[in-house]
């Protein structure tokens, strides 16, 4: 039985990837000896298999000098639940899966808003502060550097120079960690592609997000239903995870409020945790949608279906997005609800009986008109549920993401470690020995 080294946030880390992992890990216990390796104070141990090793990320080293490992895997997303991974990564190429193309906002913190960075922000008059903040600063500019070498000191000099987070959408920043990767897991076929063209030569395999639906306790969705309100004639138009700027939250608002003054039994619940909650607040009150809304905050996932129960119309968008498969949305298709979502082509996957799709040209417009069409259609909502339930079951079961997982594992361990070839000195000087 080969013996895996799973690098990976896990449970109760917020971060999609801890649940999503904890589920990879219960389809593969059975056929790998796995050992995980996290950066977390108190990991939910119950939350994984008995069988799984779960050690921080420090002692890996010495867990490897007593038995070596055939693999490493490494969850890598977009997000500072990710930053211990990219030591491993550099010094036990592996199965990277790469959960989002877009890695530039994450990587770049780690340089941009050290501490040393900061102190330099703030004097950049003291010449101390700025030769403390220069290494890092450095290797910023060389991993930029190796990526895009033809608009790497414009790129570094608008980062340093300027506050805003849509220009890394245009340069991802993920060759350097692909690069020194045996195989690339990715969970689209757009993500696949884009790999290839970024990193030619790169061997990438497209593996299906496992999902499953939840169970649904009735009384815990009446309970909800109680205590926020809701009256049986309502229609709850529902968003699901991290409610940040680029779930556009204040465009679901705006169209659940234009919705609202044509049918007044309309409500907002936004599901998951809120970045700057007393700003959202006040922005539902000046569209009238104080009293209409309900903000729950990260909700557990033993608590998330009878949340998900609650919604009529799911809203899903996305702008900038980072071309992930979004486990937020899989999740509501799973649990059959009817849902409206951005047409964005790397979830050209999902069919079109399934959902309902608002142009980003539009999407406010778009997106009010659907919740008017299915607040008054429940044939509708159903017919768009099963679809989208059958498609999840279909596509995304955990026997196919079972097997996808084998089947790269078993193709990574036996590929070669990829040889340094133009890495920037810092990334080279952390793997090992040629």
């Amino acid at each position: 039985m080969k013996r895996l080294a799973f690098f990976s946030p896990i449970p109760p880390a917020a971060s999609g990837v801890a649940d999503y992992a904890a589920d990879v890990l219960a389809l593969l216990a059975g056929r790998y000896e796995i050992d995980v390796f996290h950066d977390q104070a108190a990991p939910a141990r119950d939350r994984l298999p008995a069988t799984v090793g779960v050690h921080p990320h420090g002692a890996f080293a010495a867990y490897r000098a007593e038995r070596p490992y055939d693999l490493a895997v490494h969850q890598m997303g977009n997000g500072p639940a990710h930053d211990f991974v990219y030591g491993p990564l550099a010094r036990t190429p592996g199965l990277l899966v790469l959960h989002d193309l877009v890695l530039h906002h994450a990587r770049g913190r780690m340089f941009l808003d050290s501490p040393e960075a900061r102190a330099y922000a703030a004097a950049p008059a003291d010449v101390g502060a700025r030769d403390a903040a220069a290494p890092l600063l450095a290797r910023y500019a060389d991993e930029v550097r190796y990526a895009y070498p033809a608009a790497a000191e414009r790129l570094v000099a608008t980062q340093l120079g300027t506050v805003g987070d849509l220009l890394p959408y245009a340069y991802p920043l993920f060759r350097l960690p692909a690069s020194a990767s045996r195989l690339i897991a990715v969970h689209n076929d757009f993500m696949a592609e884009a790999v290839r063209a970024e990193v030619p030569g790169a061997e990438v395999v497209h593996i299906p997000m496992p999902m499953t639906p939840l169970p649904v306790d009735e009384a815990a969705v009446a309970a909800l239903r109680s205590r926020h309100g809701i009256a049986p004639d309502d229609c709850v138009v529902a968003t699901f995870g991290l409610a940040t700027r680029e779930k556009r939250i204040e465009t679901v608002a705006r169209a659940v409020a234009r919705a609202a003054a044509v049918r007044p039994g309309i409500r907002l619940l936004v599901v998951g945790a809120v970045p700057d909650r007393p700003a959202l607040e006040t922005r539902l009150g000046d569209l009238g949608l104080g009293g209409r809304a309900i903000l729950t905050g990260r909700v557990p996932l033993p608590e998330l279906a009878a949340h998900i129960a609650l919604a009529d119309v799911v809203a899903h968008l996305r702008y900038p997005t980072a071309r992930e498969t979004s486990a937020a949305l899989l999740r509501v298709l799973a649990q059959g609800k009817a849902t409206v979502m951005a047409d964005l082509e790397h979830l050209a996957d999902v069919p079109a009986d399934a959902v309902l799709r608002v142009d980003l040209a539009d999407e406010e417009g778009d997106l009010t008109r659907a919740i008017l069409r299915l607040a008054g259609a429940p044939a509708l909502r159903a017919r768009l549920g099963e679809a989208a339930r059958a498609h999840v079951l279909r596509e995304h079961s955990g026997d196919r993401a079972a097997s996808a997982y084998v089947e790269a594992i078993e193709r990574a361990a036996a590929l070669p470690d990829p040889k340094p070839h133009g890495w920037p000195a810092h990334w080279a000087g952390l793997t090992p020995p040629a």
